[in-house]
């Protein structure tokens, strides 16, 4: 990710943006044994704080630093340990074999896509959820490269065991265990 795509999303985060518990997380998140979860783009932490109060030890990355600090803030206050870590998921590499549960939300990042397929355990848990071409109809504007095209995220885990798969209207959304 460009700096300008750090800056704009530090810019995001100073004007009060703050990321959502997502409810597809709290439906599918016991389907994982407990252990280590991964979010990928935390944003301001709210899937990775409630992980965290889950029993989960949780690792959550993102670009923004600000989104960060509201997130440690949060988890601090909640007394509640989680790994903030501040990187550009362009560059940075996934520990293999290491998770019983990612967690990416509205974040597509199609390189990264074999990384975490490697970074989950056996039987681990993949509850991922992105916009999708459709997603155009709505806005306009919205970068094409960052949207999923049909069928696109059952291919991405054709050789896992999908618990739930749907694509509604303008989001893809996707349950399966290696």
């Amino acid at each position: 990710m460009a700096l300008q795509d750090k800056e704009r999303w530090d810019f995001k985060y100073l004007q009060g943006w703050q990321s959502t518990l997502h409810k597809t997380l709290v439906e599918f998140y016991t389907y994982a044994p407990v252990g280590r979860a991964l979010e990928i783009a935390c944003g301001t932490g709210e899937n990775a704080i409630f992980l965290a109060k889950q029993g989960f030890t949780v690792d959550a990355i993102d670009i923004s630093i600000v989104a960060l600090k509201k997130a440690r803030r949060q988890a601090n206050e909640r007394n509640l340990k989680v790994n903030f870590i501040c990187a550009d998921l362009d560059y940075f590499v996934l520990k293999e074999d290491t998770y019983n549960l990612v967690v990416n939300f509205y974040y597509l990042n199609r390189r990264l896509i074999p990384q975490i397929k490697k970074a989950l355990k056996p039987n681990g848990l993949i509850i991922f959820e992105t916009y999708n071409e459709r997603h155009t109809l709505i806005k306009r504007d919205f970068n094409p490269d960052y949207l999923l095209k049909e069928g696109e995220l059952s291919r991405f885990f054709e050789d896992f065991r999908v618990v739930f798969y749907k694509e509604e209207f303008n989001i893809s959304t996707l349950v399966a265990f290696k």
